[in-house]
């Protein structure tokens, strides 16, 4: 990425290649005079001329002419247009166009200098991967072995990374990353490509990848795909049939194709809800799958892909992460980053320099070409679309109306606008029967019972191996062969009814008998699981089949937590909070887990009860929080892990109150709606953290809700989780949430080891703690930084007991728990 300074005599910016005084923080983006019409600038004062040249540039929404800021726009939202707020002395002005010669020649150098490399990059991937195809096609011996299989078995054993590399006698091989590193040696992501693809979306880095691939490949080496996900903006549509005719007039052999899903975005919004923050299904469902899905080859296999897309850093945190060339978050899928450490600006520079076909919508003032209603939208796009495009979003905004109506919520259009609906799911009233997979377990045996499934549960169960069944009547039992062992299984079928029981102690087998489940129950043949197969094993339309190709890899299972996502909606859609489930909320009569009742319980457990120190009420808070903590049962007795923390508080009440808040995040609804709503660095009080609540999801009862965050509240104030764990520090009027930086050696390992059970693994990477949709763990739960996490690992990996390996070293993040211990086991190891 280029400095970028302002070019007062053009009118227009500058690229340079090092830092000066006059360098830009921010890349601006241009402004053409639509934007400025839509504004309302030309009833305000401000001439100009209506020109195809831009007229002045935007940071953020700041808007400057010939480097000086004029006015910023403030406020805009998807029913209210933005106030302008003027610099003093900017309030009229006469707007001169861009120099677009003078600009483009000055910067045409640094230009070609980016351009250049970007195209080499290109070519040489290419060149690169069509050499890897040959190789693989020419030697017998290459194409019967996986070797990203054996790269990534060997990089378990080893707990060193490994790289697959081409030899100069074109055969492959599996070497420690470092050795590939050090001989010169090309890593390759995959040993055969099927497809080159240009991903195409009406963006403007989308363009300017498209104009750089044609320059650095042949025309017939690659194909340009299109996802209509219905939630098109109308410009985008109209400029992917312009790009058609430009590129189809000077390459006549490229191919463009169009992916679409089978089924309506609005359908899927009518199944699954709306896609959320943390419920983010319409790119998987309505982008990626139908496009991969395409691309299939011979025997409905699953394509290796390797698309040359627009991504770029600057766009946010997560990208500016990406090697490259990296794994896609699809099987088999690749992708190359061409223009990576491009700015905006740099990109907008290309399209003009070259005369590229633009996307309308930037001279209208987005920033960003998106869709036309999105979760991860802007206030300023949504204000754009609803100004421009009311009749495409109006299908949209009238379901979030009426469903955000129906929830519960009472002030429906400041709901909207504020996108408090983008936080939580919201589904339509429509909707019935979530609970359709009830799971018990006892004995080692595990009980399922689907409720008007919408597929076929045994079709699903070939995934996991072959199996034998037989019927008498309405009952049946079978056997299914998993590796060495034959796990037997009974039930009954009936009408809308399947009880199913597996008789296993196999804890990785429940988990995806579950997921299984979830499938059966609740498809709605969204395709996504479709292209995790990389055998062509799995069909799910016109009927769900899963043909004898199934190699029972598991990746149809085991890509999403829930097997699914429409399973996926039971949680994530906003529905009534239901009292006594397995979150709670009643029971604490206002009060918090107060120490001085901590401290006379440990005192003396057994004349505790006796205690003058606590009313009833108090007693019967004591314990609902005590349950929620584990340490007490149903019956009030003390548990093993209650035995525990009694002797924790004794010699480290700190360690004490930082196990008791790990646990209220994954047992207390209250707690679990705190640590994931109020993020660290954020203030609240009772009122605002009862409405950030209450705005995510509709609540069967504002009293009962109010109680818990007022026995939320009464627990920061009078116990340490307050201010030291640094959860609720008082701040005047206001307590603050603070990322607590001190968590205890023995408290991270004790909140890995509940992270590796609710996530059914013992191995995972530093990184999967800090993911956008990680539920658990301890930056959930503290907000900890990834800094001290990873001296504290260090600590534990050293440690005599090492309760867990961590590997740290040569870019590796990985943790790797011990299968002899549990959450309960290694807390009494390391306190011991």
């Amino acid at each position: 990425m280029r400095r970028i300074e302002w070019d007062k005599e053009s009118g227009g910016v500058l690229l340079t290649p090092k830092v000066t005084k006059d360098t830009l923080g921010i890349s601006p983006r241009p402004v053409w005079f639509e934007e400025l019409d839509l504004l309302g600038l030309d009833k305000l004062g401000y001439t100009y001329p209506r020109v195809e040249a831009p007229l002045m540039w935007a940071i953020n929404k700041q808007y400057f002419y010939r480097g000086e800021l004029m006015f910023e726009a403030k406020g805009a939202n998807i029913y209210d247009a933005p106030s302008l707020i003027f610099q003093k002395g900017k309030e009229s002005a006469v707007l001169e166009p861009v120099d677009m010669d003078l600009m483009l020649h000055r910067n045409k150098d640094e230009m070609f200098l980016i351009e250049n490399e970007a195209i080499e990059f290109i070519r040489d991937t290419y060149t690169a991967y069509a050499g890897v195809n040959r190789a693989h096609d020419t030697i017998k011996a290459n194409q019967g072995i996986d070797y990203e299989a054996l790269a990534e078995r060997a990089e378990k054993r080893t707990k060193q990374k490994m790289a697959v590399v081409k030899e100069d006698c074109d055969s492959f091989d599996v070497v420690p990353l470092d050795a590939a590193n050090a001989a010169g040696k090309r890593v390759l992501l995959s040993t055969r490509i099927d497809r080159f693809i240009a991903s195409f979306s009406g963006g403007k880095d989308s363009q300017v990848v498209l104009d750089l691939v044609t320059r650095a490949i042949p025309p017939t080496a690659f194909q340009v795909i299109y996802s209509d996900t219905g939630y098109e903006l109308p410009p985008s549509l109209e400029l992917y049939e312009d790009v058609k005719r430009y590129y189809g007039e000077r390459f006549p052999s490229l191919k463009f194709s169009t992916a679409r899903n089978h089924e309506s975005v609005l359908n899927y919004w009518d199944k699954i809800g709306t896609p959320s923050d943390t419920h983010r299904w319409c790119c998987s469902v309505m982008k990626t799958a139908p496009l991969y899905r395409m691309l299939k080859v011979d025997g409905n296999k699953q394509a290796r892909v390797l698309a040359f897309d627009g991504v770029r850093a600057e766009e946010s945190t997560r990208r500016s992460g990406y090697n490259r060339v990296g794994k896609g978050k699809h099987i088999n899928v690749f992708n190359a980053h061409p223009i990576l450490d491009w700015s905006v600006t740099e990109a907008f520079l290309y399209i003009m320099l070259h005369q590229l076909p633009n996307n309308p919508a930037y001279r209208l003032g987005f920033s960003r070409v998106g869709c036309v209603i999105c979760p991860f939208g802007s206030d300023w796009s949504d204000f754009l679309v609803g100004k421009l495009y009311p009749d495409c979003r109006k299908p949209f905004l009238d379901k979030l109306h009426n469903w955000v109506g129906v929830s519960g919520i009472k002030d429906v259009d400041t709901f909207i606008k504020t996108r408090r609906w983008h936080i939580s799911a919201l589904g339509s009233p429509e909707i019935k029967d979530l609970e359709k997979v009830l799971i018990s377990s006892a004995n080692h045996t595990t009980k399922i019972t689907l409720l008007s499934p919408s597929s076929d549960f045994f079709e699903w169960l070939k995934v996991m191996g072959l199996y034998s069944i037989g019927y008498e009547k309405k009952s049946f039992n079978g056997s299914l062969k998993l590796g060495k062992d034959i796990i037997p299984f009974e039930g009954i079928k009936r009408p809308n009814r399947l009880e199913i029981t597996f008789f296993t102690e196999n804890k990785s087998f429940v988990n995806n008998i579950i997921r299984i489940a979830n499938k059966a129950a609740y498809c709605v043949n969204c395709e996504v699981c479709e292209v995790q197969c990389p055998m062509g094993a799995l069909h799910i339309l016109p009927k769900l089949s899963i043909g004898s190709q199934c190699v029972h890899c598991l990746k149809c299972l085991n890509w999403h937590e829930k097997g699914c996502i429409a399973a996926d909606c039971l949680r994530k859609i906003s529905g009534k909070i239901k009292m006594g489930t397995s979150l709670s909320i009643k029971g604490y009569k206002t009060f918090g887990l107060r120490d001085e009742w901590v401290d006379e319980y440990v005192s003396d457990p057994d004349n505790f009860w006796e205690s003058t120190l606590l009313g009833t009420a108090m007693f019967d808070s004591f314990k609902a929080w005590s349950k929620d903590i584990g340490i007490l049962d149903a019956k009030n007795k003390c548990t093993e892990l209650g035995g525990i923390l009694r002797n924790i508080y004794k010699e480290n009440p700190s360690l004490f109150w930082e196990i008791v808040w790990i646990n209220l995040i994954y047992s207390s609804f209250i707690v679990n709606r705190f640590a994931s709503l109020i993020k660290p660095g954020t203030f609240f009080d009772k009122k605002s953290l009862a409405d950030t609540i209450s705005a995510s999801e509709s609540v069967s009862s504002l009293t009962t809700l109010h109680n818990a965050v007022g026995a939320l509240m009464d627990m920061f104030k009078n116990s340490p989780i307050g201010e030291g764990l640094e959860q609720g520090l008082t701040s005047e009027k206001k307590r603050l949430r603070h990322s607590y930086d001190d968590l205890s050696a023995e408290a991270l390992a004790y909140s890995l080891y509940v992270y590796g059970e609710k996530n059914d693994t013992l191995e995972f990477r530093v990184s999967d703690l800090y993911q956008p949709n990680v539920e658990c763990g301890p930056y959930i739960e503290f907000g900890v930084s990834k800094n001290a996490i990873l001296k504290k690992l260090r600590f534990l990996s050293s440690d005599p007991d090492r309760v867990l390996i961590a590997e740290l070293n040569m870019g590796l993040d990985h943790i790797t728990l011990r299968s002899d211990l549990n959450s309960t086991t290694v807390l009494e190891l390391i306190t011991k």
